[in-house]
């Protein structure tokens, strides 16, 4: 049953795996799908997939990082050209109107390159980041090593990540049996989504974007 399932997505990575994963980590930052469509989980299947022998785990870490690389540099072409007119007339479609601009570009502008860097492990920054730096006429030549530098962390990084989950799954599976390893893989799924939330919830603090209920009433 349970080989069943995991070689069910098989037949569609071996045609279309590494484009699939280069596409979906270029569209990230480059058409802003970083908030609906996390490319980190992609990379971390892929990578499981790669120790089970289906794709190759260079090429996996290849695909990811190139389609990240990619995508920043159209990101921050576009916000370099068009960034105020495209949040205005398209930002209420993913969340991200002129306030939340102004306080992303504003943190730009304060940490530099680092945000470029940290803001890759954070999917509002992930998304939108390239196209803020653009706006804020960060030179592009910083923009550009930093982009590389986070890329290859970040694409290197979930690609590792997958390929020991995929190693670890024979373990727990040996020691919890199939529904003890889906457990426990839910529950590290879980943990990761929270911590995950954590963070951008700090971050929108910073930022000045936490939401309104979790802020104190203020007195009439």
């Amino acid at each position: 049953m349970q080989e069943r399932i995991l070689e069910f997505i098989v037949p569609f990575l071996t045609d279309y795996g590494y484009v699939t994963l280069l596409l979906i980590t270029f569209l990230e930052t480059s058409a802003f799908l970083g908030l609906v469509a996390p490319g980190e989980t992609v990379i971390v299947l892929c990578g499981f997939y790669a120790y089970r022998g289906v794709l190759d785990p260079w090429l996996v870490g290849a695909m990811s990082i190139a389609g990240a690389i990619m995508g920043d540099q159209v990101g921050y072409v576009l916000g370099r050209a068009y960034g105020h007119g495209l949040i205005k007339r398209f930002g209420k479609y993913v969340f991200f109107d002129v306030k939340r601009l102004r306080a992303t570009e504003h943190y730009y502008k304060r940490h530099g390159g680092k945000t470029v860097v940290i803001g890759r492990f954070t999917s509002i920054l992930r998304s939108f980041g390239p196209l803020v730096a653009g706006i804020s006429r960060m030179p592009y030549r910083t923009f550009l090593v930093w982009s590389i530098v986070s890329c290859i962390i970040w694409g290197a990084a979930f690609t590792i990540l997958g390929y020991f989950f995929g190693k670890s799954w024979e373990i727990i599976e040996g020691y919890l049996g199939w529904g003890g390893a889906v457990a426990f893989v839910i529950g590290v799924v879980v943990l990761v989504w929270f911590l995950h939330r954590r963070r951008g919830h700090e971050i929108a603090e910073e930022l000045g974007l936490a939401d309104d209920e979790n802020r104190p009433e203020r007195s009439a």
